[in-house]
C-alpha cells in the first residue's frame, strides 16, 4: 500500500527496451566533413592557414544544420526501459503510473497504413467534421521535451493512472508496447 492506502501495481523489473535513433546519416555527414577539411587543408595549408580555419568554421555550420534533426531525435526521442522505469528523452516515468487499460486500448488502435486507409475512405465533408472534432479534444502532451513528433516515427498514445494522455514518439510501436505490456505485467 502507498501513503494514500491504494495498492502498489506490480511492474516486472526485468523486462528491458531500447530504441536508439539511426546513426548513419550522422556518420555519412561526419565522415563528408573531414574528407572536406583534409582535401581544404592540401589545397591551402601552410600558406593559408587562416583562410583554412574560415572554410572549416563555416562548413562546420553547415554540418551543425544537417545534423540538428538527428541530435534532436537523439537528444528527445531516445527509449529506454529498465527497472521499472520508461525513460523518453529527458523525462522518467514509472511503469507502475501507466494504466493497463491505456495499454490495452494503444495495442487495438491502427497504425499510420490503417488511418491512411480511414482518411481515404471519407468523403470531404465527413472528413472536415472528423478534424473539427479531432481539433476541439486537447492534445496528449508529447513525452521527451520536444515539440512534436518527427517524421518517421509513430505515435503510441497511453495514460497515467492520474489520468493525464502521454504521447511517446517510437520507431518500434510493437516493441514499445509489448516492453511496457510486460513490464506491466498484462
Amino acid at each position: 500500500m502507498d501513503q494514500r492506502g491504494q495498492a502498489i501495481p506490480s511492474v516486472d523489473r526485468t523486462v528491458t527496451y531500447r530504441e536508439d535513433p539511426p546513426r548513419t546519416w550522422t556518420r555519412i555527414c561526419l565522415a563528408a566533413y573531414v574528407l572536406w577539411a583534409v582535401y581544404q587543408a592540401f589545397q591551402l595549408l601552410p600558406d593559408e592557414l587562416t583562410a583554412w580555419l574560415v572554410v572549416c568554421a563555416m562548413s562546420l555550420l553547415l554540418l551543425l544544420c544537417l545534423l540538428a534533426v538527428p541530435l534532436s531525435k537523439r537528444l528527445y526521442h531516445r527509449i529506454r526501459l529498465a527497472d521499472g522505469e520508461l525513460r523518453v528523452g529527458r523525462e522518467r516515468l514509472p511503469v507502475a503510473s501507466l494504466t493497463p487499460v491505456s495499454l490495452a486500448a494503444a495495442a487495438d488502435e491502427p497504425g499510420r497504413a490503417g488511418l491512411r486507409a480511414y482518411r481515404a475512405s471519407l468523403t470531404p465533408d465527413q472528413l472536415k467534421e472528423a478534424r473539427r472534432r479531432t481539433n476541439a479534444l486537447t492534445r496528449p502532451r508529447l513525452v521527451g521535451g520536444a515539440w512534436a513528433v518527427p517524421v518517421g516515427m509513430e505515435e503510441l498514445v497511453v495514460e497515467t493512472a492520474e489520468g493525464a494522455s502521454l504521447v511517446i514518439a517510437t520507431r518500434d510501436r510493437a516493441g514499445l508496447l509489448g516492453a511496457l505490456t510486460r513490464a506491466r505485467g498484462i
